[in-house]
């Protein structure tokens, strides 16, 4: 269903300016294309604000450089390596180019393997503003037995529009602006998103199929639910889909597009993480206690220090806005509210007598100081015990603790997360503390070398 689309940009409102050091925003997609290929389409953006610009004649200019390099996973052998050069003039070298955002798209047709992704970009106009995102890339042949569904493309605004108009974001019947950020909420209060459904005619019992959207939090409460039937009458459809987030709190959340057979019982899904940013909606959950329920807390009767300790084991599932209410706490009776209501707005059934997120979570943090501790470290202090706690368990653990060659290491394998990621930890310093050294999951650490720090020379 895809047309091959070339490089090109676009000024855009974005929800958050970035700040401070130069910062690369990527996303992706994976497309239907034929029974070799598959079509990937890569989403890209500057904050402008970070881009220096500089006076040509009468006229204020931004200079920019991307570069794509797709390797072979196994052998390393370069599929894509292409870069590319823009120039951009401002209209107003007063206002400059703050509140708006330079969001491109790049299209590759790749053929079905695992390969490495690479994308670097710079300001031209300052070599040392510079960033780059690597990522592990599956491309993998969609069944053709049965009805499947492409990525989800997150956007800033979807609508339909006519081939003629030659929109650089035209794509079947659409034009379709991505959101590298990810991020929705203020400016973008409605969270906008594009995926393809294929092969709805294969395998076919019932005319229709029905198709929901959830949106689910960190915590797995619903947010959003919509149902809705298509009919099958063609191979396959354009899905778009609109939800208004103005009313929901700020946080992570997941998108999931799911299409099922309800007479054979068959279901597919696709998901995609969401971050939401609305500082002004207060989630309502907190309003419900007083602070009688926090005297009667476990929490009443906690010093500073084990409250420290409490938020230290907690920290990787706060939010970025609760990170910050924590930093600014300066009192033992602040902190005991802020942990009381951290968990009360967790509790999946705020009106049973347990908190059952918390009892699982608290378990987790029992398992990881049993298993993980070291001389100088409690468990969740840990590489592993952070990763455990924040991910779950992994779907399989390889270990390696006799090798000749190599020092200690530990391969996890977590197949729910992006398709699937590993995380490589190795006990570098031989008294079984073993450190992060590579992960594929996008946001944690990244070393594609990191056998060389295991070596045993």
């Amino acid at each position: 269903m895809k047309k091959i689309i070339p490089f090109f940009y676009l000024f855009l409102p974005i929800v958050l300016l970035g700040q401070g050091s130069f910062k690369l925003e990527v996303d992706y997609a994976r497309y239907l294309y034929n029974d070799t290929s598959a079509y990937l389409e890569i989403y890209y953006s500057f904050y402008q604000n970070q881009l220096r610009a500089v006076q040509e004649g009468n006229h204020s200019i931004v200079k920019g450089y991307l570069n794509v390099n797709i390797k072979d996973k196994i052998t390393n052998v370069p599929i894509v390596d292409r870069e590319w050069q823009f120039t951009r003039e401002l209209a107003d070298t007063l206002n400059g180019i703050n509140g708006k955002s330079l969001i491109g798209i790049l299209g590759f047709q790749m053929p079905f393997g695992n390969y490495v992704c690479t994308i670097f970009g710079k300001d031209v106009n300052n070599t040392t503003s510079f960033d780059s995102v690597t990522f592990d890339l599956k491309i993998h042949k969609i069944p053709t037995d049965r009805f499947s569904i492409s990525d989800i493309e997150l956007v800033s605004l979807i609508k339909r529009a006519e081939e003629v108009n030659k929109s650089i974001f035209y794509k079947n019947t659409y034009e379709v602006i991505p959101n590298p950020h990810m991020i929705f909420g203020v400016d973008l209060p409605v969270l906008y998103f594009y995926a393809e459904l294929y092969n709805l005619l294969e395998d076919k019992k019932s005319d229709v199929l029905k198709v929901e959207y959830i949106l689910l939090s960190a915590m797995n409460k619903e947010q959003y639910r919509k149902v809705k039937y298509i009919p099958r009458k063609n191979y396959s459809v354009v899905d778009v889909g609109a939800i208004n987030i103005s009313k929901i709190p700020s946080g992570t959340y997941t998108l999931i597009l799911a299409i099922s057979d309800t007479l054979k019982n068959h279901k597919t899904s696709s998901s995609k993480r969401v971050f939401i940013y609305n500082p002004d909606v207060i989630d309502s959950i907190l309003t419900l206690y007083t602070e009688k329920d926090v005297i009667a807390s476990e929490f009443s009767i906690m010093n500073e220090e084990e409250l420290n300790d409490m938020f230290g084991m907690i920290k990787y599932i706060s939010t970025v806005d609760e990170l910050g209410q924590w930093n600014k706490i300066t009192n033992v009776e602040g902190k005991r509210n802020f942990l009381f209501n951290f968990w009360k707005k967790r509790d999946p059934d705020p009106l049973s007598a347990h908190n059952e997120f918390k009892i699982q979570y608290l378990n987790n943090v029992e398992y990881v100081n049993s298993h993980y501790s070291t001389i100088q470290k409690k468990g969740w202090r840990t590489d592993r015990g952070r990763v455990y706690l924040s991910y779950g368990a992994p779907t399989e653990i390889e270990r390696f603790p006799n090798q000749i060659d190599t020092k200690p290491y530990e391969i996890w394998k977590y197949n729910q997360l992006e398709g699937g990621v590993i995380f490589i930890f190795a006990d570098l310093t031989g008294f079984n503390d073993y450190l992060l050294v590579n992960s594929t999951l996008r946001g944690e650490l990244r070393d594609d070398n990191w056998v060389r720090r295991i070596n045993v020379r």
